[in-house]
């Protein structure tokens, strides 16, 4: 139709082109027929486009493919000298940044939901200071949403020449390792994050019992973290990890000791307790130390607890796939 057009072709060439395009677009949008024909419709706007618009000059058509190829030659060979030897964007050093700026976010993370969790209610902060603690609260969310970024980024980084501190064949798919193994990390201080929102909060009295050897077990697991960002960046062991693992391990044990040592009531509902006489000879200090706690007050305190220790074992494996990278 269009050829016996004469100088209508184009109008009919462009017109047919938008219709059929057009239709068969709007069609991939109905449930039944994308279910079944959506590539097939894919296939036949890029054909008919094609055909119809390089059939328009049949006598020019090889110096009009001899035009395309070599445009394509010559934009493809500015593009690839631009970014090998004037402004070179490596997926690899960005991949190995991104996996130092996330064992950074998760140590902020990690010491913001246990001080938040410890923090004293009457102490008064700014909105700068509560905006950026919140920041910090919400960086292991960076860290699950990584993934998919990782591994795009290790596959193209195993096609890349050696550039920087990498080598040819660099081990890539290590850190998809370490960033797995973060993301297990991550887990745990989502649920850490949770536990600052419990509607039942503990009292007083079960947090300061708690919350020195939890301050302790999380700033010896975020230094670690940071050590590992460290060790990453400089792209060599730590001398200082073994010491940082033992003090870790150390922390686990008083902690584990003082869950061990929570006073708990073992009274039923509505049974009150009959004091001795030696109770009552006992003074006011003595109560204090000796006052027991209800499970209902230590739970939530106890799920923290869990959760810490819980993530200094998890942080042991991505220790583990960091040294294996080094």
């Amino acid at each position: 139709v269009a050829t016996q057009s004469g100088k209508a072709e184009i109008f009919v060439i462009g017109c047919s082109v938008f219709l059929f395009a057009f239709a068969a677009t709007y069609s991939r949008f109905v449930p039944s027929f994308k279910a079944k024909f959506d590539y097939g419709a894919m296939i036949f706007i890029l054909t008919f486009s094609l055909v119809s618009v390089g059939g328009y000059r049949v006598d020019k058509l090889i110096d009009l493919a001899q035009q395309r190829v070599s445009t394509i030659a010559i934009g493809t060979s500015i593009c690839i000298i631009i970014t090998v030897f004037f402004c070179p964007i490596w997926a690899g050093s960005q991949l190995h940044r991104l996996v130092q700026h996330n064992l950074d976010k998760l140590a902020d993370s990690l010491d913001g939901c246990v001080a938040e969790y410890f923090k004293k209610k009457d102490l008064s902060t700014n909105e700068n200071e509560d905006e950026e603690s919140n920041v910090k609260l919400q960086g292991f969310k960076c860290v699950l949403n990584s993934k998919g970024t990782e591994e795009s980024m290790a596959n193209l980084a195993r096609w890349e020449p050696a550039h920087g501190s990498f080598n040819f064949r660099h081990p890539w798919k290590l850190y998809v390792k370490i960033g797995a193994a973060m993301r297990r990390c991550a887990y745990c201080l989502e649920n850490l994050s949770i536990c600052i929102n419990y509607e039942t909060e503990a009292p007083d009295q079960v947090k300061k019992h708690f919350g020195e050897a939890c301050m302790k077990l999380s700033s010896a697991s975020s230094k670690i973290l940071r050590e590992l960002a460290d060790m990453m960046k400089k792209t060599r062991k730590s001398s200082k990890m073994d010491f940082l693992v033992f003090d870790m391990n150390s922390a686990v044990q008083e902690l584990q000791e003082t869950l061990k040592t929570v006073p708990i009531e073992t009274n039923k509902p509505g049974e009150e307790e009959v004091p001795s006489k030696e109770d009552d000879n006992k003074g006011d200090c003595s109560e204090d130390s000796t006052m027991s706690m209800s499970l209902h007050d230590v739970l939530p305190v106890a799920t923290l607890v869990t959760l810490l220790i819980e993530n200094a074992a998890r942080i042991q494996t991505t220790i583990e796939a960091a040294e294996e990278l080094a």
